[in-house]
């Protein structure tokens, strides 16, 4: 659960999480922070609307980095001051602040029975989604977005299909000099990609949707819940992956024609 609300985290959070670490965000902030990304899975069905906003992609001005450069840069928390020396980076800027929240989640242990990590190359997300979801057999979707956002608008379903897999990995993009990507397996999980018309502005997108079926061990105090007026149990939350996120699944076996 806390990778689903550390996924979508705002600059303003991360500034906030620094700043006062130890007093949580007011959930009335929280709602203006999120103005549309969870949603109930009734909603993904044709016909229907779905109130959401695309935020801006994640700061990475490097890019992907090749694996040898990725690995040569120290990425741990404890190491920040050589990253950002490294990096030629003011250790009060807003970005070092970004990083710094970035390693801290990097930097926590995964749950019991959770799959985690980071990874900073193409090959290392590659590799540890294989070693996650324990096959070769993976294929990565993502949602087609426009990188610099869009408001908030009503949209109305145009077309749903169903992802065919049996596990899931979600990966998401952070906010980094170069691109990092924070990754965790989905137990419990629905995947649809979802084709969708803006009610205000005609844009049309095809959003990956993420729908957890069993909240019952969330915390009660999961932004979600609020947003959408529900508890732990309730029902699937779902939610989209913006732009550079992405979900890899565990294609089923090939099955021998009869």
């Amino acid at each position: 659960v806390a990778q689903c609300s550390n996924a979508v985290l705002t600059e303003a959070e991360v500034f906030w999480r620094t700043v006062l670490p130890d007093s949580p965000v007011p959930d009335p902030i929280l709602k203006l922070l999120h103005p549309g990304l969870f949603f109930h899975e009734e909603a993904v069905q044709v016909g229907k609307t779905i109130t959401l906003y695309f935020p801006v992609a994640a700061s990475a001005p490097l890019g992907l980095l090749p694996r040898h450069d990725a690995d040569s840069i120290p990425f741990s928390t404890s190491s920040l001051p050589s990253a950002l020396a490294r990096l030629g980076i003011a250790r009060n800027s807003v970005q070092a602040a970004n990083m710094e929240e970035t390693l801290y989640m990097c930097d926590l242990p995964p749950k019991a029975g959770e799959a985690k990590f980071c990874a900073t190359s193409l090959e290392a997300l590659v590799e540890g989604t294989m070693a996650a979801l324990g096959t070769h057999n993976i294929q990565p979707m993502s949602s087609d977005l426009p990188r610099s956002g869009a408001p908030k608008q009503p949209y109305t379903v145009r077309a749903v299909h169903p992802v065919d897999g049996s596990s899931f990995v979600s990966c998401h993009d952070h906010n980094y000099p170069y691109t990092v990507y924070m990754c965790h397996n989905t137990p419990s999980t629905r995947a649809y990609m979802v084709e969708m018309e803006g009610a205000q502005t005609g844009l049309v997108v095809t959003v990956a949707a993420i729908c957890h079926t069993d909240t019952s061990h969330w915390d009660a105090e999961h932004f979600s819940f609020k947003v959408l007026g529900s508890k732990p149990g309730d029902g699937p939350i779902c939610h989209y992956l913006p732009y550079g996120h992405n979900v890899w699944v565990k294609k089923e076996a090939n099955r021998p024609s009869s």
